[in-house]
């Protein structure tokens, strides 16, 4: 396939890093994951600048590949897609609703979705729409275990029933009820059936107060591959679309999903140092032999966990080597071994990427960390500079175009 190549914010120097964004597998992971779910619709969660693989680039990618529904967690990301000329229909969740709200007001009149869970924000809404002469299109929201957003059990019928009032005074058109489960990420614990027959009693009750939603939604990303049973009309997918492992036992290779962000960086240098020498702050690594050592321009700033110091590797030189001392707010060293293996300055440094190359994948770094992907990649600080291959071919299988 050919592919070309476009990059967004500050050029690439010689002492700056770079995030490279293949969308071909955003389209891939999308096409893999509709074929996974009977759901009739498709929400991909572009919310924190598309997990930091950049959320318009991503957004159109995903819509390409099969997507119909989009999803942010701030209004100011739904808005950033509708500036962007991105008309498909987008949910947001997390919102100040006060009655003089601008960024409401903006959100009504460029038709995107907004999730209400409570009287209060209702409210807000409603009055906003009202004087606009326009209907909200909203998604009611049941707490059914996570004590997130959403409205409890026992203030589900109230929320209903002005919802239902609203909707008859053309103010509100109800479109979808959603909820997210407590245990997403864990598809086999019993807290998730609970909650799966908790959100069908709302449902019933939504029904029976007068409320017709077209949209039914619970599953993210771990109950897409592994509770299909729980698709109802919409699956909304975030990570498994980014690659990364939604749940500790789901394999993304397994579904033939893979990671669509690399973070490379140059060496700047390279130095022999003899045995017993200290490296980085406070020494908290000392070799015990004569050492190479890499430097790499990335720190904490730039995103890099200080918890990798001795426990996560880069590849560099066709090979993993590790992270020796502390992580510096720009910069951080890695262990050659008492040969320098070739590597010189100006060669490349894989971070994390996808491990089919040999590299690490953020999932390693998160385990290493203790944590999971999706914290490293969201970590990646804007001043490194995105980069994105952009597939211009028809699939032979579904004849969608991909973005160019």
């Amino acid at each position: 396939m050919r592919r070309n190549a476009h990059q967004t914010g500050t050029p690439m120097t010689v002492l700056s890093g770079q995030v490279s964004v293949d969308l071909s597998a955003i389209s891939d992971n999308v096409r893999a994951l509709r074929r996974l779910t009977p759901a009739p619709n498709f929400m991909a969660v572009v919310k924190g600048n598309a997990y930091g693989h950049g959320l318009v680039d991503v957004a159109q990618a995903a819509l390409a590949a099969g997507a119909n529904w989009l999803g942010t967690a701030q209004l100011t990301e739904a808005l950033a897609l509708r500036r962007a000329g991105i008309t498909a229909p987008v949910l947001s969740w997390l919102y100040l609703a006060t009655a003089s709200s601008e960024i409401i007001r903006d959100a009504v009149e460029n038709d995107v979705d907004m999730s209400l869970g409570s009287a209060a924000q209702l409210d807000a809404v409603a009055g906003i729409a009202k004087g606009l002469g326009k209907p909200a299109a909203v998604h009611l929201e049941l707490d059914s275990g996570l004590s997130r957003g959403g409205a409890r059990a026992e203030d589900w019928s109230n929320l209903v029933a002005a919802a239902r009032r609203a909707e008859l005074a053309g103010i509100l058109t109800v479109r979808g009820i959603w909820t997210h489960l407590a245990w997403a990420d864990v598809p086999a614990h019993p807290g998730n059936a609970a909650a799966v027959n908790a959100f069908e009693e709302a449902v019933r009750q939504a029904r029976e107060a007068g409320l017709e939603p077209e949209l039914r939604h619970v599953s993210s990303s771990a109950n897409i591959l592994d509770r299909p049973e729980f698709a109802f009309d919409m699956v909304r997918a975030g990570l498994a679309i980014y690659g990364l492992a939604p749940a500790d036992h789901l394999d993304p290779a397994d579904y033939g999903l893979r990671p669509a962000l690399t973070v490379t960086a140059p060496v700047v240098l390279v130095k022999k140092v003899p045995a017993g020498t200290g490296v980085s702050y406070e020494h908290q690594a000392i070799t015990h032999e004569p050492r190479f050592l890499a430097l790499i321009p990335l720190g904490y700033a730039d995103g890099i966990p200080k918890g990798i110091s001795g426990r996560s590797v880069v590849q560099l030189g066709g090979r993993r080597v590790p992270v020796i001392g502390k992580v510096c707010m720009d910069q951080f060293m890695v262990d050659l071994g008492p040969e320098a293996g070739g590597v010189s300055v100006g060669d490349t440094a894989v971070l994390f990427g996808d491990p089919n190359s040999g590299a690490a994948s953020a999932d390693d770094w998160g385990a290493a960390i203790g944590s999971h992907g999706d914290e490293i990649i969201n970590r990646i600080a804007p001043r490194l500079p995105r980069a994105y291959e952009c597939p211009d071919y028809e699939d032979p299988e579904d004849g969608v175009p991909h973005v160019a």
